[in-house]
């Protein structure tokens, strides 16, 4: 696992506790697995990946049912004199990004940071059966 930042873990957790009591230690399990960081454009894209032998291979039991991208929870992150709003998404099954229209690199040697939760994931994230087979109608849509 790579350390994450103060302010991305003060996101991430908050965002984890938000999901449904099920899915919260498949979250966390999708956290620990992250192994590589990629920050983009003053850090307003923070990027997520589980690389093994140099491609992203996350394991498919901490994978998400839903496999789309949707919005795990978005909010407010604060700092004393910094605000940003930001969504945590998720693609492929899996954590992705930590995004926003302002950039988040101020909250690198930020303290005090707090993350309010404004809007959690609205779309359920059961885990993925690894036996169940995808039906002939969403193969087609």
């Amino acid at each position: 696992m790579v350390k994450l930042l103060p302010f991305e873990n003060a996101i991430l957790s908050k965002v984890g506790s938000s999901l449904p009591l099920e899915q919260r230690g498949q979250f966390a399990a999708q956290v620990a697995h992250i192994n590589k960081v990629q920050r983009l454009l003053e850090w307003s894209e923070i990027e997520f990946y589980c690389m093994r032998w140099f491609k992203v291979r996350w394991p498919i039991a901490v994978l998400f049912q839903d496999h789309s991208a949707f919005v795990l929870g978005a909010g407010t992150l604060r700092a004393p004199g910094i605000s940003a709003p930001v969504s945590v998404w998720a693609v492929g099954g899996h954590i992705f990004s930590i995004e926003s229209e302002v950039p988040l690199k101020p909250f690198r040697t930020a303290t005090d940071v707090s993350f309010v939760l404004a809007e959690a994931a609205a779309q359920p994230c059961a885990p993925a059966d690894p036996l169940q087979r995808p039906s002939a109608a969403s193969a087609v849509g």
